[in-house]
């Protein structure tokens, strides 16, 4: 169910339809709204401008967010694999640990 949601961006208010809740919609634009304002209040620039400018911010802390997160994703593949080798090494180990005491005790029988 689509939920009405009126936000504030640039002293503007806008009606959003949305599926997502309330609250998420209104942190996303209060945030959006602190690009926006800290913008204005550094460039004096006409609000289309600003509004653009606040929009390519946040798109690159997105794409800079986006490339952390795949290189965290990435590197956890990477302890993953290299998990799954020792574990594998691990158990070889012990084979050969079981092998050579079982060779120590047929030594030790022997004599």
């Amino acid at each position: 169910m689509a939920n009405r949601v009126t936000i504030t961006v640039g002293g503007t208010n806008y009606n959003i339809l949305t599926d997502d809740s309330p609250e998420y919609i209104k942190e996303c634009a209060e945030y959006f709204d602190s690009q926006f304002t800290e913008i204005s209040r550094e460039a004096h620039l006409p609000g289309l401008s600003v509004a653009v400018l606040a929009g390519i911010t946040v798109t690159d802390e997105f794409f800079k967010t986006r490339e952390a997160v795949d290189n965290l994703v990435k590197q956890m593949k990477e302890y993953v694999a290299e998990t799954t080798r020792m574990r594998s090494e691990v158990g070889e180990l012990r084979r050969e640990l079981d092998r050579a005491k079982a060779e120590l005790e047929r030594y030790r029988s022997r004599g």
